[in-house]
């Protein structure tokens, strides 16, 4: 009879305990509903990072509160942005990978991190992320072109191209993805490929005016490189006629080393890959690219550099190489996100030889009311006359800049701008100034005034 009570109790008690148990999962349901209420009160107030605690404790109470999670992961999102705009990169990051770790699926967080990782110019982590976000859309163009602009950001155009050709193997009929795709392959010397690609882009749409252009001058190109040799140095794929002798490339690919040793140095920058070179005779270049009468080379993701003859000596066009090997090297800081007056100055210092600042320090700047107009200026198809005074000017601010804050301080410039700071931003934490007092170091004094 004992055993027969003895086993009702324990029923009973077990009973008890389930049911004990249910009012405690309940009252713990209820208490992360409540703290989820609260963190989405504070996120309209702004609060974010007390409304990370309330959602986190939502999560504690009930792990299994999937909008309390989804929250959480929007406000370590929307903090982690905060952080990025106010370029607090670092904290941006474990923000991104907060929410990361607890939406892995969200695309818009993965490509938050990304940004943020390419600011950064992490190379082996914008890979890394690169891979993990084309595993969550295989077939999307649009996140597919993200992740290959991400990539080119950071100098690993081996694997931009790759993922855009692995992308367009899988999705055929996207003229943008093409296009995109076309224009890689051309600026790393894939002539061909890149033909085959921006055709058909032109085929899925035919309005493209840029590509029928852009197809032409490929034709170009190619009705001129036909008769070209490619020799590989250090840090340099060098392109030039057959008729040029080997022994005159090599010399020319000392001058390119010379030009990274230099310019890498001041400018605290060596690319990651080998930078390309082409050298054509000036006919060949006048008849492939649309330029000015006066223009003496030409950057466009490569170095172009006409030369008038076979004959001529490779110290005869040092200048031009270490002035178009500048401007490959600010483009790779900044992302293309540098004013024209201090990309074709500090061209123009390497060019002149960067150790005698004094000799540009005397130039007088033109009748220009601001930095910002000589861009415009130069936007502006100016003939001989005028293209020569925008680099005088160009010079001479450029100099000043050297000068008054040292090769360091413009190197950091470069790098705030390549992270997208506007330039009055990159001023301030480089140079620890205000734009507009720069701009008065650099203008003259009537000129100061119209800006007041």
């Amino acid at each position: 009879m004992s055993r027969f009570l003895n086993g009702r109790i324990f029923m009973l008690t077990l009973a008890g305990l389930l049911a004990l148990a249910a009012r405690c999962y309940a009252s713990y349901e209820e208490d992360s509903w409540a703290y989820n209420r609260q963190g989405m009160l504070k996120v309209s107030q702004g609060r974010i990072k007390e409304a990370i605690h309330d959602f986190e404790k939502a999560c504690q109470l009930n792990p299994y509160n999937d909008t309390a999670l989804a929250n959480l992961a929007c406000a370590h999102n929307n903090l982690g942005v905060i952080m990025a705009q106010q370029k607090k990169f670092d904290e941006a990051i474990r923000q991104f990978t907060a929410a990361k770790a607890q939406k892995p699926e969200d695309i818009s967080i993965r490509l938050n991190l990304l940004s943020v990782l390419v600011n950064l110019k992490n190379a082996v982590a914008v890979e890394q992320e690169a891979r993990e976000i084309i595993l969550l859309r295989p077939n999307d163009v649009e996140t597919g072109l993200k992740v290959a602009a991400a990539l080119q950001k950071t100098e690993n155009n081996g694997a931009a191209i790759l993922t855009l050709q692995d992308l367009a193997s899988r999705v055929d009929d996207d003229a943008e993805l093409h296009a995109a795709l076309g224009r890689m392959l051309y600026r790393s010397g894939q002539l061909d490929e890149s033909a085959y690609h921006l055709k058909r882009s032109l085929e899925l749409n035919p309005d493209d005016k840029e590509l029928v252009s852009m197809l032409e001058q490929l034709d170009r190109e190619t009705s001129v490189e036909d008769g070209t040799s490619t020799y590989t140095g250090l840090h340099f794929n060098l392109t030039c006629p057959d008729s040029f002798s080997q022994a005159w490339a090599n010399e020319v690919l000392d001058l390119l080393e010379e030009a990274y040793d230099q310019v890498g140095q001041q400018l605290a920058f060596y690319p990651n890959q080998r930078s390309q070179v082409i050298i054509l005779q000036t006919d060949a270049f006048r008849k492939v690219h649309d330029l000015p009468e006066w223009a003496g080379g030409l950057y466009d993701g490569k170095i172009r550099l006409p030369v008038p003859a076979r004959d001529i000596r490779p110290a005869a066009i040092k200048g031009a190489i270490m002035h178009e090997y500048t401007h490959h090297i600010v483009y790779l800081i900044t992302a293309g996100n540098c004013p024209i007056w201090l990309n074709e100055g500090l061209a123009q210092i390497f060019e002149n030889d960067h150790e005698k600042l004094d000799q540009f320090l005397t130039l007088e700047p033109g009748d220009f009311a601001s930095l910002s107009e000589i861009d415009l200026r130069f936007r502006q198809n100016p003939d001989r006359a005028t293209a020569a005074v925008l680099y005088q000017t160009a010079l001479s601010v450029s100099a000043r800049i050297v000068e008054n804050h040292t090769w360091a301080r413009v190197a950091a410039f470069l790098e705030y701008l390549g992270m997208g700071y506007d330039t009055s931003q990159a001023a301030s934490e480089a140079f620890a100034v205000e734009f507009a007092e720069l701009e008065k170091t650099c203008l003259p004094e009537e000129e100061i005034e119209k800006i007041q």
